[in-house]
C-alpha cells in the first residue's frame, strides 16, 4: 500500500507539513465549491474540523468575516448538543432496558442495611429483611443465593 495517500494521510498532516499545498490551493481557490463557502471548501479538502480550519485559514491570511465565524461556531456548539442529547438517550434506553430485564443490582425497596423494606415506621425509620438474615451482602452481584 502506497504511504501518504486518502484522506488518513491527510488527517495525519500537521499545519506545518499542510502549510505549502494549502497557500496554493488557498491562491488558486475560486469560489466555485460549496457555494463559495471557503471554510468548508478547507475543512473538506484538507480534513480538519470547523475550528481547525477558520483557524488555519486566518494563519494563511484568508480575510474572514465576524459572521462566517460565529456560523461555525455556532454549527459546533448545535453538534456537541446533538451528541449530548444522543447519548442522554442512550443512557435513558440503556436504563429502561434494565429495569424491564430486572438487571439492576439495587432496588428502591433495598439499602445497606435491609433486603427489603417493608415499609417505614411512624419516624420514618425503615423495617423489613435484612441482608444478614438473608446471608448475603449488600455488594453481591446475585441476589438467588
Amino acid at each position: 500500500m502506497k504511504k501518504g495517500k486518502g484522506k488518513a494521510a491527510k488527517k495525519a498532516m500537521k499545519f506545518a507539513e499542510r502549510k505549502p499545498k494549502a497557500e496554493k490551493w488557498v491562491a488558486a481557490y475560486d469560489g466555485t465549491l460549496y457555494g463559495g463557502d471557503i471554510i468548508k471548501a478547507y475543512r473538506k479538502k484538507f480534513a480538519v474540523d470547523r475550528m481547525k480550519a477558520v483557524e488555519e485559514l486566518q494563519l494563511l491570511g484568508v480575510p474572514l468575516t465576524k459572521e462566517q465565524i460565529d456560523r461555525e461556531k455556532a454549527a459546533v456548539k448545535a453538534y456537541q448538543e446533538l451528541q449530548r442529547a444522543k447519548k442522554a438517550k442512550r443512557k435513558r434506553t440503556r436504563e429502561q432496558g434494565r429495569i424491564q430485564k430486572g438487571d439492576l443490582l439495587f432496588f428502591e425497596d433495598q439499602d445497606d442495611i435491609f433486603y427489603y423494606i417493608a415499609g417505614y415506621t411512624s419516624g420514618g425509620a425503615p423495617y423489613g429483611i435484612t441482608w444478614e438474615e438473608m446471608g448475603l451482602k449488600p455488594d453481591m452481584e446475585n441476589f438467588d443465593g
